[in-house]
């Protein structure tokens, strides 16, 4: 059994007026959709599910004279625009009646069973069928709702949504040609900044037409011939010497004054590439013998990936010193503004050239391992990518790296030059 009827919810607010509601029924379960009108009960026909904008003489009441007037100021003072505020109203709920009952027909006609939670579904994403732009912003709200993707992510997704949408309002599946994705990236460059910006809007989009095609809609592969260019990130890591400064400025540092605080998780941060979603919920995981094991949140899908990651020393001292001050199972977590601030000044106080942001954590430890000898394939593994490209996103060679590689070349060339007069 399913209907749609619009009614009142009553008693009426201070003002006078109900809330005009769509309430669904389907198997007896109720769901109820707040049309955003709000109107006087004496001018509303429930029976027909309409805004009135007067009554006949013989059904007016002693505060009907008033009650009029108030809703012709409301409108904008005259008559007419009253009327037309009624015209509005009705076709606001005319539209949503249409709307549900669709979603009853192609149910029906489907011979499937519709339940409460697929109508909500059809119903929140109607109107998305042709438009991608109507498709993409729905499809984030439903991922975020059903926690397959993190605020955080919701966030990015929706950005790229505001850049689609100010490129071109509305998308039809039907106009998705080739010449898209290249029109798309030179409106891009034009308004964002940031080749890896520009990335990851592509990446998005390209998320959610995955998304689309999985959901039966049809249409040509926009980026069938689009090439989408990563480049490495715009932050660097800090040099060698200067995280030396920063962990002899640490140990000079008070027990839970804002620059220890600060220092200890970004420090274990450059000593273990925690990404740091994973690394504010690192009260959540599970150390032991050296080795850490919690569930990655970069996918943020129900059954999340468990991860296991071997620690340092170094990694495991600034851990404990932050459990021991702060009396808590992790680090004492700032918000990202107020971290990135402190970072600032620390980088400033100590005269550390290298730009201090929380991102910069993970560059550092996956330079410094390549920097010490470790293999890329097995940094790729440590930082959790599934491709070795975006390791190497992370790792940047500097000069001292360069002339240490040769010098280790040179000492092998000697060595060698060595054993032969040895043998001669």
């Amino acid at each position: 059994m399913t209907s749609a009827k619009v009614k009142l919810r009553k008693p009426a607010r201070a003002d006078g007026t109900c809330q005009v509601q769509m309430q669904v029924i389907i198997e007896r379960k109720v769901w109820v959709d707040n049309l955003k009108i709000n109107w006087p009960p004496e001018l509303f026909d429930e029976e027909l599910g309409q805004c009135l904008a007067s009554l006949p003489p013989a059904e007016r009441g002693p505060d009907y004279k008033a009650m009029l007037e108030g809703l012709t100021a409301a409108a904008g003072g005259t008559v007419q625009l009253l009327a037309r505020r009624v015209r509005d109203h009705n076709l606001a709920i005319g539209k949503a009646l249409a709307k549900a009952n669709e979603v009853f027909v192609v149910w029906r006609l489907s011979d499937q069973t519709l339940t409460l939670e697929r109508f909500k579904q059809e119903y929140s994403t109607s109107g998305s069928k042709d438009d991608f732009c109507a498709y993409y912003k729905a499809k984030v709200q439903e991922r975020f709702r059903k926690e397959k993707i993190s605020v955080t992510t919701r966030k990015n997704h929706l950005s790229t949504y505001n850049a689609l949408v100010k490129f071109r309002p509305f998308i039809p599946f039907s106009t998705l040609t080739t010449d898209f994705a290249d029109e798309f990236d030179a409106y891009l460059k034009k308004h964002v900044p940031g080749a890896n910006t520009r990335w990851g809007r592509h990446k998005d989009v390209k998320t959610y037409l995955s998304l689309a095609r999985k959901d039966r809609k049809k249409f040509e592969d926009p980026y069938a011939d689009f090439k989408n260019k990563e480049v490495k990130g715009q932050w660097k890591p800090l040099r060698t010497a200067e995280l030396e400064k920063l962990e002899a400025y640490y140990k000079m540092c008070a027990p839970r004054t804002n620059h220890r605080r600060v220092l200890a998780r970004f420090l274990f941060n450059c000593c273990s590439s925690l990404r740091l979603g994973d690394l504010k919920n690192i009260e959540n995981a599970t150390i032991e013998n050296q080795e850490m094991t919690w569930k990655m949140h970069k996918t943020y899908a129900k059954t999340l990936q468990e991860s296991m990651l071997p620690l340092t020393y170094r990694a495991l001292g600034y851990l404990k010193d932050a459990q021991e001050e702060e009396g808590l199972p992790g680090f004492y977590n700032y918000a990202d503004p107020t971290s990135n601030r402190l970072l600032v000044a620390i980088g400033q106080r100590l005269g550390i050239e290298s730009r201090m942001h929380h991102h910069v954590g993970r560059e550092t430890f996956a330079t410094e391992f390549i920097r010490r000898g470790g293999k890329v394939e097995v940094l790729q593994k440590l930082m959790g990518h599934s491709k070795i490209t975006t390791t190497m996103k992370y790792v940047h060679v500097d000069a001292d790296m360069k002339r240490a590689a040769i010098e280790q070349l040179n000492a092998q060339d000697i060595g060698a030059e060595l054993a032969k007069l040895a043998m001669a």
